[in-house]
């Protein structure tokens, strides 16, 4: 992908309207077809588990300290469960959900009785029928968030969710670190760890990191070392 972008197609993004229908917005063009459509960056949304299986690894082991493995794990924003699949595959109990039902649709058949869909700020335990989760992951998600919902969404995490993993991209002065990631139409914030970090703290957590080293994750977005954050909490009162 280039690392550059047409400023007036920016400036067409930037004023965009915001109130879109997700469920409609993240469709298979957005999966299959978002570099053709301008949609997106995906282009062929599929498995592959030569890459899917290391980074959930790497997500048990960046958390091992917190027992993961008799954990109940909830991906949040899972797309087409390709994450959830591959920590089942490594034994954790881990769950999804989405707003696409064309994403949860396109779920390998292993884990789709695991997948569902949510719509927009749900409460958790509503959507999932179940008791809350010990750990939420939101990878590349939260970024997808308005502004004025933000807030709202981290707290509905923190009520449903005990401990809190996040990979977000940043942003400095109004566009993204990283050019490219303003070719993703349905991209909304652009703030730096600072914001980030304080809006989840104010939602409920105690920050245990908050870092721009990712480590083994995103190897290839890597190039700008301010161009992402991994933040981890746990909800306030349960350290």
């Amino acid at each position: 992908m280039a690392n550059w972008i047409d400023l007036q197609n920016l400036e067409n993004h930037l004023n965009m309207k915001t109130l879109f229908n997700e469920n409609e917005y993240f469709n298979e063009d957005y999966y299959e077809r978002g570099a053709e459509t301008g949609k997106s960056l995906y282009s062929h949304y599929r498995w592959m588990p030569e890459l899917t299986i290391p980074m959930a690894h790497h997500i048990i082991n960046t958390t091992a300290t917190m027992t993961m493995y008799r954990d109940k794990v909830l991906d949040f924003g899972c797309a087409k469960g390709y994450t959830v699949y591959a920590l089942r595959l490594l034994g954790i109990k881990a769950f999804g959900v989405d707003v696409s039902e064309y994403a949860i649709s396109q779920a390998p058949k292993e884990v789709s009785k695991f997948l569902g869909v949510i719509k927009p700020f749900e409460e958790i335990g509503k959507c999932t029928k179940g008791t809350g989760y010990d750990w939420v992951l939101c990878k590349d998600i939260l970024e997808h968030i308005e502004y004025k919902n933000i807030e709202r969404q981290l707290e509905i995490l923190n009520r449903g969710c005990t401990r809190i993993f996040i990979i977000v991209p940043l942003g400095e002065n109004g566009k993204y670190v990283i050019p490219s990631y303003e070719l993703d139409k349905s991209h909304f914030i652009r703030e730096d760890i600072n914001w980030w970090t304080k809006k989840v703290e104010d939602s409920g957590y105690t920050i245990l990191e908050s870092t721009h080293d990712l480590g083994p994750f995103k190897k290839n977005w890597q190039f700008e070392p301010k161009g992402n954050a991994l933040i981890m909490g746990v909800r306030k009162g349960n350290i």
